[in-house]
């Protein structure tokens, strides 16, 4: 199938000012019910995943458990907050890894208030503050420990690089793309209907190393974002039965859990204009609020987010709906 390039993204919402529009978010929303395969030109809205492919990459290098909370790292992507860089070091002791090894820029924290403190202390900016820092982490360990080269790690060519490849190809069953992020290591490009698929199967995987990834991701939600983040408050709220991680420049993906005989639902969000977590949240509510069927798990998400209208909605502003549903996607 052809992809669609996001240039063509239809309008989510807008604010307005007594009728006058002033702000339109466009961007690509999706629901994927269970089994129900996605067509249309959203689903085939061709995307770079980033973050939101950091489960397979963890899967793929493997070596985690469940013993260790640090290894979660390795799908976060992180604040830079106390908790996140006490877990790292723990992660660095355990594995003999280094800083100076990792190739993720060096930066100051998400965290505005930590940052401001970086700065104002004259706290140098470092690698582990990048939110990709675990993932990197854990790229280094399984080289060392697999007697790979480690200088090349992040190369695509690189041995580790080649079997995230190879994993990411084949649960996406589809042909995709391969670019290189902005922490420095590559990452896939694929239509939305793939990605949602693969959370979809992820949510199903019993396999020992899905387990032990999602058991740790559900019991350390604020290590896998952090405080006023829309994914870790989405695992929160959802109690073991909601996934969901954000990605860089607009990306949001929610998938439920198995419970029950619930049905299971995915969500995804990318905004063109890029990171906002207000206008993020607003997008999502837009998707849930106009499907007519949702599964508990969703419907309470969706009752959630439209408590925080009240906190994005501009006061002096209006919210007008724009998506509308299609059957078909």
């Amino acid at each position: 199938m052809t992809m669609t390039d996001l240039v063509k993204a239809e309008p989510i919402f807008s604010f307005t000012r007594k009728g006058v529009t002033e702000v339109v978010v466009h961007g690509v929303v999706a629901l994927k019910k269970q089994g129900v395969v996605l067509s249309g030109n959203r689903a085939n809205t061709s995307i770079v995943t980033r973050s939101l492919l950091k489960p397979w990459q963890v899967m793929a290098v493997g070596g985690i458990d469940a013993e260790h909370k640090f290894w979660v790292m390795g799908v976060a992507s992180h604040n830079g907050q106390p908790q996140h860089l006490e877990q790292l070091n723990e992660f660095m002791k355990y594995t003999g890894t280094q800083e100076s090894d990792l190739v993720c820029p060096r930066t100051y924290s998400l965290d505005y208030a930590a940052a401001a403190t970086m700065r104002a202390s004259g706290v140098p900016v470092s690698r582990l503050h990048h939110p990709c820092a675990g993932k990197h982490l854990l790229m280094l360990a399984a080289a060392k420990a697999e007697n790979l080269p480690v200088d090349s790690y992040w190369h695509v060519d690189h041995p580790l690089q080649k079997r995230i490849q190879a994993l990411v190809g084949k649960e996406a069953s589809e042909k995709i793309n391969w670019v290189t992020d902005s922490c420095g290591v590559p990452v896939a490009v694929m239509p939305v209907r793939a990605l949602m698929n693969m959370y979809e199967r992820f949510a199903l995987d019993t396999t020992a190393v899905a387990a032990n990834l999602k058991k740790l991701w559900l019991d350390n939600p604020n290590l896998v974002g952090g405080g006023y983040r829309m994914d870790s408050d989405i695992c929160t709220l959802g109690n073991r039965a909601l996934l969901a991680k954000e990605g860089a420049d607009g990306l949001l993906i929610v998938q439920s859990l198995p419970e029950g005989d619930e049905e299971l639902m995915g969500c995804f969000v990318k905004i063109s204009s890029g990171y906002n977590v207000a206008h993020i949240g607003i997008a999502l509510w837009v998707l849930l609020s106009t499907q007519p069927e949702l599964n508990a798990s969703l419907t309470k998400l969706k009752d959630h987010l439209k408590s925080r209208l009240e906190e994005w909605v501009p006061k002096d502003q209006g919210l007008q709906i724009l998506y509308r549903p299609n059957p078909c996607l």
